[in-house]
Formats: C-alpha cells, structure tokens, sequence
C-alpha cells in the first residue's frame, strides 16, 4: 500500500471507511434480525409446548381427581357390596382411565377388585387379578399409606398389551380415623400423548418428544426408542460438550434452551426448547433445525455482501480516477522542491507524494527550526524564571515584616529582626504582630530546601500561623497550623518552629518550639542562657503529633534572641562552620544588647568569617528586647 500514490491510498482509506460503516449497519441488523427470529420461535415454542403441556395435564389431573373421588367413596360402597359395580361404573364413564384397582386391608382377608379395558376394548371386572396394578407395585401401595396426596407410578407396559405405554396414580383409603384401609390405582393410557405430539407441527423436518422423570422417552418420532433409550444417557456428541449441564438443568425441572446436534437429524446442529409438565415431572422437548431457522435471512445476507464487494470495486476505481486527477498539481510541485532539495534527480524511493514533500520541507528546515526552537526554549524560560523569582521575591517582601512603626507606641519592648536568603528568596521566615492590646505573638521559622519551593511553603505556613492565632496558647497555636499543614502538604515539606506569646505587659513569656534551633537569652544581670527545650517535632510531617510549650518570665533589659541553622551552618573559605560554640561566645561579648545593634553586628560578623564563600543557606535573626517592669 505504501509505494501506491496519494490518489490511491486516499480513495482506499475513504472507500474502506464507508465499507466498514456500511458493513458495521449490516451486520448489527442481521445480529437483531436473528434475535427477533429466535424471540419469535421461542414465543413459538413456548405456545406449542404449552399445548402439549395442557392437554398432558388435563388427562393427568383428571386421572387424578377421578381416583381421589373414588378412594373418598370406597368404604361406602363396600359397605353396601357394590364397590365392584362402582368401579366398573366410573371406569366406564371416564375415558381418561384404562382401569381402577382397589385394594381393603381393614379385615383379615385383603380384597383387591379391578376393572379395566382389556385389549379388545372390552371392560373386564376381576378379583385378585394377578394384572392390577396394585400388585405390580407393593412399593406404591406402601408409600400411598403415607404419601395422602397420593404418588405416580413409573411409565410401564400393560402385562396384557406390551404395545401399551401405561402409568398408575395410588391414593390411600382411609376411615372415619383417618387410618388408612386400602388403596385405590387408577391406570391411564398413554397414547394420548403421541396424539398431544401430533396435534402440533414443528417446522418442516423438526420433531417433539416427551421424556419421563428419569429420562427415557415416552414419545418420540422412533417408536422402537421409546423406554429403551434415555435422554440423559445420549452421546456427549449431541450436546458438543455440555450434556451434564442440560442434564442438570432438565433434571431440576427448569425451563430452557440451546442447541444440540441430535442423531435422528443425522447430527444437524438444531436448536431444542424445554419445559417440564406439572405433576409428572416429565418434560416435553421441541427441536427445529437452525438451517430451518435462519436459511432465508442468510440468503438475503449474502446477497447483501456479494453486492457491496461489487460495489466496492467500483467504487474504488472510480475514486482513484478522481483523486489522480485532482493531485496532478500536487505531484508537479513535489518534483520541483524535490530537485531543489535533493539536486537535479530528486530523491525518490518507495514514499508518496505527500511524504517526499514533507521529507524535502524537514529537510530544509531541520537546522534553522532546531536553532529557533533551542532559542525560543531559552528565552522562555528565563524569562519564566525571572517572571517567577520576581513574584517570588515580591511575596516574600510582603510576608516578612519590615515596618517597625509600631514601636514608637509600644515602649514595653524593642524589636529587630533580618532575613538574608542563600537565594534570591529563601524558606526561612518569621513574624511579629499583637494579638491583643497586650500580648505580641512573634515566631521563627527555617523551612526544609530553600528557593522557589521552601519559599511558597513558607509563605503558606506564615498565613496560617495569622489565621490560626485566635488564641494565647503557643502549642495550641502550633498544634492547628500543624493539622492544616499536613494535610495540604503533598511535597513532604517541613518547618521548624519557635513560636512565642510574650504579655508585654507582665514578661511572661509562653513559648512552643518545634524543633528549632535553641533560643538564647540575654539577662540583664544573670549573663546568657539557652532555652534548651524542643516541644515536638517539625511541624508538616505529622498531623496526629501533639505539641507542649513553657513558660519564661523575662525581666527588664532581658534580650531573646532567635536565629535559624543558615547562622551556625555558615562556612569560610576553609570549609570551617561558624558553628553553635562561635555564636555562643558572640552572645556572651555583646556589648550593645539593643536589638538592632545586637543583629548587626552578628550579621556584619557573618559576612567577614565567609568571606567570598558562597553562602549555604539562608540566615535570619530576631531580638526581642523586654522593656516593662515585671511586677
């Protein structure tokens, strides 16, 4: 298909689309066609079974009714000695009955009276007969005494016709006790159900039988078949397979379908309809063979795809003299960027028009795209970076406080505090604002990573901290923005945190620090300290981790000064840490303790031990200066 032209494969790919979807119609319509056809024969099927079904059931009722009546009344006839005559009475008025046995057992001597058609169509009365039913099956005689509803004998040739199919229903006699006396047999004729069969017609060549509660047929089209051959005994063949599962099913007693390959047909595959009739536990089975079912719409279908595979070829041709007619301008204007391309000759090859086309313009491109695309590339994105680093940038500018107005009216304490990110923009933050006329609520934070990243996380953290600082308890305070924060934080960032509630007024100071870096304090009097305790862990990580807090009571001239791990983590241009013992030693000559001079100078001091080094992490500092009285 490939070395075809443009013309051909266009009028190819049009043509096949249409043929499918034509195809596609059919074939959904010969799909449903079938479905109704088998609706209807089963509709079919169903009415004629139910014909067999209701005139088996007829005679069997009656047959039934009739020797219940009987057993009802035989104690009164033979009380009056004319139970005989009854019986030959009720046989003769019942056509449904071949003949009546009654068996009494109430008196010392069992009495058993008959009387039946013999083959000769004559009515005979007997005594004992060694012919009744009754002695044919003491079993029954037995199970009727316990079974009041009575109970069916199996299919079974009459001893004096063996051309005659016969079965017998047992009903018990009973007294005024309700013991029972005796019993009564009614036998029925069953060649009424070769006339139920016949009564209908299955198709041209398909045939309906019925078979016994065991499975041997007491119909079918091969008379010499008929309890000689059982239907759950028939060859795996017929079933292709799955004999032992419509075994199962005709053996429950449900109604069904399927198909079968049966050997009268000569192993045609045909499509069978089962139903058990009532009180029997027989079942009556309609086949038709599927040439039968579906021969006409099969001719109309492939009638149907002779002439859409005419049309098809037609079709085609007619196509591809359009399109060649149609692409003549298409394949003038390859041949000339082809010598352009590739020299005098072209380049050919087994390709059509369109792709010696696009392989003469890729060709011609390829150097000057890739350039413009690599330089498109970089521009876009530095300047996607620039655009984010300034946003960035702008964000974090207006997070971290910078405004320290509010000092002048706040002489309790004095407050100073500095962020120098690694990068432009940095993961550290902190904070500071009253949440009520007398408590500040200041914080500290060092967020894991640095840029971009660390910075949203930290702009993230810093607007729940305000939103949740409804209250003046630190690890009440933590614990919330610790919940939030887990819960949105799908890149498993963290922060460390100091967060402290300073009354202004009093110096009590209730603090929470979630695995920050300790704190120092400046005493005034007492030297320096460090607030060596860790509340929890980072907060981010864990939203079910609870957190505790202490309380610290800062005097007049008390400074508190926090910082995060850029500070003890800044390197020289040996590779020597500025480290926690350097900063200690700091805060212990500090001469100026106010806290802007106090961060200042660290920052100033800083900057000297790294020298050119690049700075590692980011670095932040915060005093807090307590200027009220504690009382």
């Amino acid at each position: 298909m490939y070395k075809r032209s443009i013309a051909f494969q266009l009028g190819f790919y049009v043509l096949t689309a249409v043929v499918v979807v034509i195809s596609m119609i059919v074939f959904i319509n010969y799909k449903h066609s079938r479905e109704i056809i088998m609706e209807k024969i089963e509709e079919g099927a169903i009415h004629q079974s139910s014909l067999i079904i209701n005139e088996i059931t007829a005679n069997v009722v009656n047959a039934q009714e009739v020797t219940r009546n009987v057993s009802n009344q035989a104690l009164y006839y033979q009380s009056h000695n004319d139970l005989h005559a009854f019986l030959h009475q009720v046989v003769k008025t019942n056509p449904v009955l071949s003949g009546l046995h009654a068996q009494l057992f109430e008196n010392s001597d069992t009495l058993t009276l008959s009387s039946y058609w013999n083959k000769d169509g004559q009515l005979v009365d007997k005594v004992d007969s060694e012919f009744c039913s009754v002695f044919r099956y003491p079993e029954l005689v037995e199970l009727a005494t316990v079974e009041k509803a009575g109970v069916w004998s199996d299919p079974f040739y009459c001893p004096m016709d063996s051309t005659t199919l016969m079965i017998s229903y047992f009903r018990s006699v009973f007294n005024e006790l309700g013991e029972p006396v005796g019993v009564v047999a009614g036998d029925i004729n069953l060649k009424f159900l070769n006339q139920a069969i016949d009564d209908i017609q299955v198709g041209t060549s398909g045939f309906a039988f019925v078979a016994s509660a065991d499975g041997f047929y007491l119909t079918h089209p091969q008379p010499d078949w008929v309890m000689k051959r059982n239907l759950f005994e028939t060859s795996s063949q017929i079933f292709n397979g799955d004999r032992e599962y419509y075994r199962q099913i005709l053996e429950n007693g449900k109604t069904g379908s399927g198909f079968a390959f049966p050997e009268l047909l000569d192993f045609e595959k045909s499509w069978f309809y089962f139903s058990p009739i009532p009180y029997t536990n027989w079942r009556v089975v309609i086949v038709i063979p599927t040439k039968e079912l579906f021969d006409d719409l099969d001719i109309v279908f492939r009638k149907i795809l002779l002439v859409a595979l005419l049309g098809f070829v037609l079709i085609l041709l007619v196509v591809v003299l359009i399109f060649n007619k149609l692409f003549t301008p298409l394949r003038q204007i390859v041949r000339s960027i082809q010598r352009f391309s590739f020299g005098e000759r072209g380049r050919r090859g087994k390709k059509n028009e369109i792709e010696l086309l696009s392989e003469s313009l890729n060709e011609l491109q390829l150097q000057y795209s890739t350039y413009l695309a690599e330089q498109n590339q970089v521009r876009k994105d530095k300047r996607k970076y620039e655009k984010d680093l300034k946003s960035a940038k702008e964000i974090q500018r207006t997070i971290i406080p910078q405004d320290y107005s509010f000092l002048e009216t706040r002489k309790e304490i004095d407050l100073y505090a500095v962020l120098h990110p690694a990068e432009s923009i940095g993961g550290d933050l902190y904070d500071f604002f009253f949440i009520d006329e007398k408590h500040l609520l200041f914080t500290m934070g060092d967020v894991s990573g640095k840029g971009i990243p660390a910075a949203l996380f930290m702009a993230v953290a810093n607007t729940m901290i305000k939103s949740k600082s409804t209250e003046l308890s630190a690890r009440n305070i933590v614990d919330v923005v610790n919940k939030a924060l887990s819960k949105e934080n799908s890149n498993q960032h963290f922060l460390t945190l100091f967060l402290g509630i300073l009354d202004v007024k009093t110096g009590i100071l209730d603090y929470c620090n979630a695995a920050h870096n300790y704190p120092f304090v400046l005493r005034k009097d007492k030297g320096m300290m460090q607030l060596e305790q860790t509340h929890g862990l980072p907060i981010g990580l864990y939203s079910s981790k609870s957190y505790k807090s202490h309380t610290l009571v800062l005097s007049k001239g008390d400074v508190l000064f926090l910082y995060t791990d850029g500070v003890t983590d800044c390197k020289n241009p040996y590779g020597e840490m500025f480290g926690m013992e350097k900063l200690a030693k700091f805060m212990e000559t500090a001469e100026n303790p106010e806290p802007k001079a106090l961060v200042e100078q660290l920052m100033d001091e800083l900057m000297s031990f790294k020298g050119e080094t690049a700075q590692a992490d980011d670095i932040s500092l915060m005093a807090l200066q307590f200027l009220g009285k504690y009382q």
